[in-house]
């Protein structure tokens, strides 16, 4: 037996459309508690659109509705999308000239009918995208079927999300938006290509502009680890608005003037602002007490000084190390909000199941684990784990795990002297490469890859790496190690 489902949606809608502009654009919902829903309207021409609608709930489930199998013709003021296959009976109508209950017109709405007939629904009907959706007024579709959505300053713009993009890609200068102003484009916002996986390229049209982070997540260009250039080290002034990376004789840095630095899950653009490469009388290293006296390439946050506290809050220059990292990496990495263990916080153990798992991976008894750092949304966890010496022989895995297996690992060995035989390596002058380092980042890839990079902190020197995912294993990949000046 058939059933008959019926239900109302609305869409915004500009006034009678003037131009197919008037009625291309974004559109929401949103029903607090319940499903939101995102509509994009790219035209083709006056009377046929692309159209993509994106309809989730808390739980973080999600359908999307798609033109992908071409444009939906506009007839008697509605567009009607029907779904792909002969055997379900399936549309959603949107109408651009709706009424309300005194039939007064809604301006700035668009009305839209789902309309369900076969027993089988092809989607979850808890789901259903029926409700109110308002038009962004920030977000303009050009000719070309681009979107673009307006800065807070009203006057610059960037490329967004449910555009028609695809192929190689070239990025304007501006670009002309509502009531025939010109906006500058200053960037790709990060979720711009989430629906647009056949981009092979994305070129911008000079230094000022930006590709956010993990805005070429979702396309066809590949990032390749061992090729590209690694993010650098760095630290702050006492100010946290100006960073350097330290560096000797030959060192140039980044390549481009423009990066970002990175903190924890924070990013701020960042210009390069000079280099003492080679000046005579700056010292190599970290050098907090006279930040400018240090060897090496400086860059200056170009955030705002609010901002810049948000980023930094709780922490001091002195707890600081941060990334100096180029567009390219950014550009391919998003980096999850996290908690990490902090001198002097109680250290806490890993999980017990994890701890018997190492154990048993690498045949020795667990002395010691502790908790560096865990996501705050989602499952990953780095735990360290310290096993009983062998034959004078320390042994410390690092482990990302998700609560209930271990996803990738590094062993490191080192030998001790007998007079440390009975004391954790954590309190062995160990060059840096083992103890409870500091989680300065962490950064995912398209794939779900992990990097984690990490600074390890002692008297006399700060240990930079980074530890890289590899199937089940992590690369252990040496950045830098800075000698650590404490008198002047």
């Amino acid at each position: 037996m058939k059933r008959l489902l019926c239900a109302c949606v609305a869409l915004l809608a500009c006034a009678a459309a003037a131009s197919a502009q008037d009625w291309g654009g974004h559109y929401r919902m949103d029903v607090p508690g319940t499903v939101t829903g995102d509509l994009y309207l790219v035209p083709v021409d006056f009377n046929t659109t692309d159209f993509l609608l994106v309809v989730s709930n808390p739980a973080g489930d999600q359908i999307v509705y798609s033109s992908s199998a071409g444009p939906v013709a506009l007839s008697d003021g509605s567009f009607v999308w029907r779904y792909p296959s002969e055997d379900i009976d399936y549309s959603i109508s949107l109408d651009l000239d709706p009424v309300n209950d005194e039939d007064v017109p809604m301006m700035g709405f668009i009305l839209v009918t789902e309309s369900l007939l076969s027993e089988n629904p092809p989607y979850k009907t808890d789901l259903s995208p029926n409700g109110i959706y308002k038009r962004d007024d920030r977000c303009f579709v050009t000719p070309d079927g681009w979107m673009y959505r307006i800065a807070d300053n009203g006057s610059t713009c960037t490329l967004a999300c449910g555009g028609r993009y695809s192929d190689a890609m070239q990025l304007p200068q501006s670009v002309k938006g509502p009531f025939g102003r010109y906006f500058r484009v200053t960037g790709v916002d990060a979720d711009a290509f989430r629906f647009s996986k056949g981009i092979t390229q994305v070129n911008l049209y000079d230094d000022s502009q930006q590709l956010a982070p993990g805005s070429l997540f979702y396309t066809g260009i590949q990032y390749d680890w061992k090729s590209s250039p690694k993010p650098y080290f760095a630290y702050p002034d006492k100010s946290r608005t100006r960073f350097v990376i330290p560096g000797g004789a030959g060192f140039k840095g980044p390549e481009g003037v423009n990066q970002w630095v990175i903190f924890k899950q924070n990013l701020a653009p960042a210009q390069r602002s000079g280099s003492t490469v080679g000046v005579a009388g700056k010292r190599e290293g970290r050098v907090d007490q006279d930040f400018d006296s240090t060897m090496g390439v400086f860059y200056t946050l170009q955030s705002s000084a609010e901002d810049i506290a948000r980023m930094f809050r709780g922490y001091n220059a002195m707890e600081i190390e941060a990334l100096v990292a180029d567009p390219w990496f950014v550009a391919h990495h998003t980096f999850p909000a996290f908690g990490r263990w902090k001198h002097p916080e109680k250290e806490v153990s890993a999980p017990k199941s994890i701890e018997t798992a190492m154990s048993r991976r690498v045949g020795r008894p667990v002395m010691y684990s502790r908790k560096a750092a865990w996501l705050r949304e989602g499952k990953g966890e780095l735990d360290i784990v310290e096993f009983e010496h062998v034959n004078h022989q320390a042994m410390v895995a690092f482990v990302w795990q998700d609560g209930k297996e271990v996803i990738a690992t590094c062993t490191l060995t080192t030998d001790i002297e007998s007079e440390y035989e009975d004391y954790s390596v954590w309190n062995v002058d160990d060059d840096g490469h083992y103890g409870i380092p500091d989680v300065v980042t962490i950064a995912l890839d398209a794939e779900g890859a992990v990097t984690v990079f990490l600074a390890k902190n002692s008297p006399e020197s700060v240990t930079c790496f980074a530890l890289h995912q590899q199937g089940d294993t992590f690369e252990r990949v040496a950045l830098d190690q800075w000698y650590r000046f404490v008198d002047l």
